[in-house]
């Protein structure tokens, strides 16, 4: 048996899948947190079952990639029972997808979630009366908690199709019978129901439009019924009418409390100045938790990795080679280790909880105006702020942006934010031998790239950025368990890409140190280090091993320069070259874990090109500040 889970965003299903198949979807309290279906497993009395949690959709009629996926699997994965879940507190709003459900004729079960906050906000709903008017089997339940979930088990077991039909006024009728009878008689062959199919072409979903348009007879008749029911309003409307009509016969409301505490919350967190300030704060506290209480864990991994390296040196002398690959390896995995625990664990904890509790859509809802003169939504500030910190974490926040345009542009664009690792080179160097001020100044001039950056990728790039319709929702307590396994699952993502990754860049990083390469690196780019940046040369070594960790740019430029310390590195460079080294460092290839991150999230060809793109970028601003200053 094959089931498919589907609802409107943020009604809890991908919860209910979780209650059902085991913590494999990752539930968020936000709206399209699933982006792609995800598929589990689970037993009915003794029979395994399939379960297909699909991406949250408002109706059959597509608009982006989710929704697409949505009606795609609902007709190629030959799904036997239809699971559609209502959000109990949006009752009117809901039905509408569960009418066009039922149209499919598929045996189908209704999970009325959410009912503890239905009755929070006074609504009342007769779930009987309910069940009556629909035709279908109507399961109360709250997924969250795991109520009703067994009765909801028993009830897909023994699904049925639906026993009642949506039906339209006598003359909206007789203009989708004229064009169903015509589809029939014409053979038109589709997957949609034959009245169905009738109905999205006389609203206009282009799809449905294509086939019937394919006969000259069908579309001289979709023409007429367009025409008659002014291109499906009159349809729209009617099915409106009707979810407040099923609304009404079916459930109460009474008068809620007048001020409860999510209405406290709200009138600071989405207020259009405290809400900056609040947002700002939470931000604050948040990379004061992560980084403050990170470092000390990040100490400790290190002087265990060093001692590792110290054994090793002793145990293998007699093998330099074997000795060198193998310092290798455990330095790749130290340095993996030493972003994941100490820094990304605690960081996507944190944001995994805001994002369960509902406070992420309140960030987007505040921040959307500006955002989206980059071509992003609101929504992006996670991944840019949470640069500020770390790239990784960074990057892995856009999975929760919907288009591809938008989560290319974030992820670039996040890319560039200066992460702790370049915060160090900008304030070990320019802070320290030209002022606080001069750091500032990068800082500033960072924000205006990327802010250009992005205003030219919205422009450049193919594709739209729709406008953001989201729903703020309720705030939710999320459980312990939940928060921690999708932590997990999150850092899971990253060990397992990022850790070969490392450990190769490492190894190869060793070889060239062990095999004395540097010399013939930096002879290849002397000439791009000498006569276009004004750089010495013998820093190329450097900025190749910048790309495994960004802070070993400062801690091997003194050894390269043949300096004792970091101190003395005034007597080699000038002022003019730190400034446009530390601005190259900026912007340049991101590190190799961001590298995998970006891969991850957004494919192998665009994290080339955006590694390509940071080159360029750090190349032309580095030779401008070459010119200017």
């Amino acid at each position: 048996m094959k089931v498919a889970l589907i609802g409107q965003p943020n009604c809890g299903k991908s919860t209910l899948f979780n209650q059902l198949a085991g913590y494999k979807s990752l539930s968020a309290n936000f709206p399209g947190a699933t982006v792609e279906y995800t598929k589990g497993k689970t037993y009915i009395d003794n029979e395994v079952v399939d379960i297909f949690d699909l991406p949250g959709t408002y109706s059959l009629s597509w608009y982006d990639d989710a929704e697409k996926e949505t009606v795609k699997a609902l007709f190629s994965e030959n799904i036997d029972v239809i699971v559609n879940i209502i959000d109990a507190s949006t009752l009117v709003r809901s039905i509408e997808l569960t009418i066009e459900l039922m149209s499919l004729e598929k045996p189908m079960v209704v999970a009325l979630n959410m009912m503890d906050e239905a009755l929070r906000k006074g609504i009342y709903i007769d779930v009987k009366k309910l069940k009556n008017i629909l035709g279908v089997e109507v399961i109360p339940i709250i997924a969250k908690k795991g109520k009703g979930i067994n009765k909801l088990l028993k009830a897909i077991k023994e699904a049925k199709k639906p026993t009642k039909r949506c039906v339209y006024s006598k003359n909206v009728e007789k203009y989708i019978n004229l064009l169903s009878d015509c589809i029939e008689k014409e053979k038109i062959k589709s997957n949609w129901p034959t009245k169905m199919l009738a109905i999205k072409a006389i609203e206009g979903f282009e799809p449905c439009q294509k086939l019937i348009k394919e006969t000259a007879n069908c579309s001289r008749e979709l023409e007429i019924a367009k025409t008659a029911l002014q291109d499906g309003l009159v349809i729209i409307q009617e099915r409106h009418a009707l979810c407040m009509d099923i609304f009404e016969k079916s459930s109460k409301v009474k008068k809620p409390p007048k001020k409860n505490l999510e209405t406290m919350l709200d009138s600071i967190l989405l207020h259009p100045i405290l809400g900056y300030v609040s947002m700002i704060l939470i931000f604050y506290a948040i990379f004061h938790i992560v980084f403050n209480g990170g470092v000390p864990i990040e100490n400790f991994i290190i002087g265990v990795f060093e001692k590792i390296d110290a054994y090793i040196e002793v145990a293998l002398s007699s093998n330099k080679l074997l000795m060198s690959i193998t310092k290798g390896v455990v330095d790749g995995v130290g340095a993996a280790f030493g972003i994941a625990f100490p820094y990304l664990l605690p960081f996507l904890f944190l944001i995994s909880l805001l994002e369960d509790v509902g406070y992420l859509p309140r960030i987007g809802f505040l921040m959307d105006s500006a955002m989206h003169k980059m071509g992003v939504h609101g929504t992006s500030v996670i991944p840019f702020v949470s640069g500020y910190g770390c790239s990784v974490p960074a990057v892995m926040a856009t999975r929760i942006l919907k288009s591809k345009k938008e989560k290319f542009i974030s992820a670039f664009l996040a890319s560039m934010v200066p992460c702790s690792a370049r915060t160090t080179v900008i304030m070990g160097l320019v802070g320290y031998f030209l002022g606080y001020k001069y750091a500032i100044l990068l800082y500033g001039l960072n924000i205006v790239v990327i802010f250009i950056t992005g205003m030219i990728l919205k422009r450049l790039l193919p594709g739209i950025s729709p406008e953001m319709i989201i729903d703020i929702p309720p705030y939710r307590l999320p459980t312990a368990k939940t928060l921690l396994l999708k932590t997990w699952h999150k850092v899971k993502d990253f060990i397992y890409l990022a850790v070969p990754m490392l450990i190769g860049g490492s190894v190869v990083l060793t070889l060239i140190d062990y095999y004395k390469l540097s010399q013939y690196i930096n002879g290849i780019f002397a000439p791009f280090l000498e006569r276009i940046l004004g750089l010495p040369a013998a820093i190329g070594v450097v900025l190749i091993f910048g790309i495994l960790k960004k802070e070993l740019t400062l801690l091997m430029l003194y050894q390269a320069l043949g300096l004792a310390s970091i101190s003395q590195l005034p007597q080699v460079m000038t002022h003019k070259q730190m400034l446009v080294f530390t601005v190259f460092v900026i912007f340049y290839i991101p590190c190799l874990a961001t590298i995998a991150a970006i891969k991850k999230e957004v494919g192998t060809k665009q994290s080339l090109a955006i590694t390509l793109l940071s080159f360029i970028i750090a190349s032309f601003l580095a030779f401008l500040a070459k010119i200017v200053i």
